[in-house]
């Protein structure tokens, strides 16, 4: 079996699967999840994969979070836009250490939490399901990808 066809099988379970989990678990956000698995790809999956993927990710999770949370905390919401100019900043800056390295990654995890919107950030249940939704994303993506390699090794 080629590589392409066995990681559409192990993807195909495990997406069905992690939909199925994370509800009983009350991490009902396996879209989230799916953003951190298509991160772990995006950077080349592996081992390497998840140490770009993951801390460049919730990095950006956070930077958004802090970003929102002065804005409201100051109450200068005509801020927003400023802040979250410097959010991104960061999240850029920082990439130049190997550990937050994978820019897509932190972009994707600012969009998460942004889509909350600014009231959104004072949801902390909320926000760390999202946080745990992502990385476990990231990790099933790496579970697939080793178990289609599984899939085509030759005997």
């Amino acid at each position: 079996m080629n590589m392409v066809t066995a990681l559409a099988i192990a993807a195909g379970v495990l997406v069905a699967v992690w939909v199925k989990v994370s509800a009983l678990i009350t991490v009902p956000y396996w879209y989230v999840g799916v953003f951190g698995w298509a991160c772990y790809m995006a950077a080349g999956g592996g081992m390497n994969g998840l140490k770009k993927a993951i801390p460049a990710g919730v990095l950006g999770m956070l930077a958004v979070a802090a970003a929102e949370m002065v804005a409201l905390m100051t109450g200068h919401m005509e801020l927003e836009w400023l802040l979250l100019g410097a959010a991104t900043f960061v999240a850029v800056f920082v990439s130049r250490f190997a550990l937050f390295s994978f820019i897509p990654a932190a972009f994707c995890g600012a969009a998460i939490i942004g889509a909350g919107g600014p009231v959104g950030i004072f949801d902390l249940i909320t926000n760390v399901k999202l946080g745990i939704a992502f990385v476990l994303g990231a990790i099933i993506g790496f579970i697939a990808d080793a178990v289609a390699r599984m899939m085509t090794k030759k005997a």
